[in-house]
């Protein structure tokens, strides 16, 4: 290898590397309840809210997990000061799959996700998510 494709692939890597922490820089931290009240001031409209198609991450807790129409596991999750249904996450591949379907009610997380489609209903839709205990 020359040493030109070695600096050409030295610069490709320093490139990716700042790529990929901006975009671990542009993930927001808020709350469900921050998220929500979005979602309702938008008149229950996610496309609407300045958070719609970002990537947010939250602490929660399970009100129900389950499984989808589809066979994914869902999360029907409150905020953790709370009880209440505020959004249903969907994982972001297998992996996150199986570790949301092996959560219990009232088990603690903090969750990644994207602000996906609702309209009219009392529940956010977060997908592409990605749990920690």
């Amino acid at each position: 290898m020359s040493m030109k494709n070695i600096k050409t692939v030295f610069v490709a890597i320093v490139f990716l590397s700042n790529a990929s922490l901006c975009a671990a820089q542009a993930e927001t931290k808020t709350t469900l309840t921050k998220l929500h009240q979005s979602y309702e001031k938008q008149g229950r409209r996610a496309l609407g809210m300045p958070e719609y198609g970002k990537r947010v991450q939250f602490p929660a807790v399970v009100v129900e997990a389950s499984d989808s129409f589809g066979g994914t596991s869902l999360i029907r999750a409150a905020d953790v000061r709370g009880n209440q249904e505020l959004a249903r996450l969907t994982p972001a591949d297998d992996a996150q799959n199986q570790k949301m379907g092996e959560m219990r009610s009232g088990a603690k997380f903090t969750a990644s996700c994207e602000v996906g489609f609702a309209m009219g209903s009392a529940f956010l839709t977060m997908k592409d998510c990605v749990i920690r205990p």
